[in-house]
């Protein structure tokens, strides 16, 4: 998320500076200050203009910031750039309530020995604890460094679709990845195509709508037919799309494991159960939100879809 050195930048930024008054505050050279600020600057996290031949600096309006800025003067005692450099930040994301190492490794996609690691620093300053079970945790006062986290992983996310479209809306993020709506096409090989229109590959056509989805993901290559139902239910878990979840679900080979995974993963689980019991139950087990089970009958011979 960020170096050592970036943060410490951030900290040390107060106003408005040139790269020089940067470099002499940070006990660096103007060299690698200048990369510092051209990194920040890519991110959104500082602004800059020129002034003759001075590259002038200051914090950008980034709430994340403002977070930080907290931090520091509330806690001026703490060396907030040596604790939150490297996973730190991947690992205070998910600190938003208690977590197992095992938990907090798999979500933030490190090892757990970088887990324990991470947080020692932390839980020897009172800024971490772990419970009676074993969870990591944030001591009162401190919850604000997962906020903190999540805005800053939220503001990357955010530069990084205002690369590609001015009109967007996220629906979902979590720390490296973000499912976004747009009216315009996004053709970028870290935007994966999702939602309605990728029924078509299923040979289940839905009817076009006026805004296209992506799921962006620099891990993620390919959109499975478990995701893609997620995905739907994320942008709109409605009754009629219930129904086409249902049909995907009815008409492709479908890995249980992995498709209850994705739903935990995207918060959708309870409405993904719901759909499995309906199907295992002949809908004889229904939410208010799933059709009978004849009208879906009909719904499915009309897509050619075998129950």
């Amino acid at each position: 998320m960020l170096t050592e050195g970036e943060v410490r930048a951030l900290t040390a930024l107060h106003g408005e500076q040139t790269v020089s008054d940067l470099a002499t505050n940070l006990d660096r050279s103007l060299s690698y200050t200048s990369e510092l600020v051209e990194r920040l600057e890519t991110t959104g996290l500082v602004e800059t203009r020129r002034q003759g031949k001075t590259k002038r600096i200051r914090l950008s309006d980034a709430k994340a910031l403002e977070l930080l800025t907290d931090l520091t003067q509330q806690y001026s005692h703490i060396d907030w750039p040596e604790l939150l450099s490297g996973a730190a930040l991947r690992v205070c994301y998910y600190l938003d309530t208690p977590r197992t190492a095992t938990e907090l490794a798999r979500r933030a996609d490190v090892h757990r020995s970088t887990v324990h690691r991470t947080l020692a620093p932390l839980q020897h300053r009172g800024i971490v604890y772990q419970t009676d079970d074993g969870a990591y945790a944030l001591n009162d006062g401190f919850q604000q460094l997962s906020v903190f986290a999540r805005e800053l992983a939220h503001h990357v996310h955010r530069q990084t679709v205002e690369a590609q479209t001015d009109t967007y809306t996220i629906l979902w993020e979590s720390l490296d990845e973000f499912l976004v709506q747009t009216p315009t096409e996004v053709i970028d090989e870290h935007f994966i195509p999702t939602g309605p229109d990728q029924f078509q590959r299923y040979g289940l056509p839905l009817l076009a709508r006026d805004h296209r989805h992506y799921l962006y993901s620099a891990a993620t290559s390919e959109l499975s037919p478990e995701m893609l139902c997620c995905h739907m239910l994320v942008i709109d878990s409605g009754a009629r799309t219930q129904s086409y979840c249902l049909l995907l679900l009815s008409h492709v080979d479908i890995n249980h494991d992995e498709l209850r995974a994705q739903a935990t993963k995207y918060g959708v689980d309870d409405i993904v159960d719901d759909l499995c019991t309906y199907l295992d139950t002949s809908g004889a087990q229904r939410t208010s939100r799933l059709p009978e089970w004849e009208d879906f009958q009909e719904l499915a011979d009309e897509y050619e879809v075998t129950l």
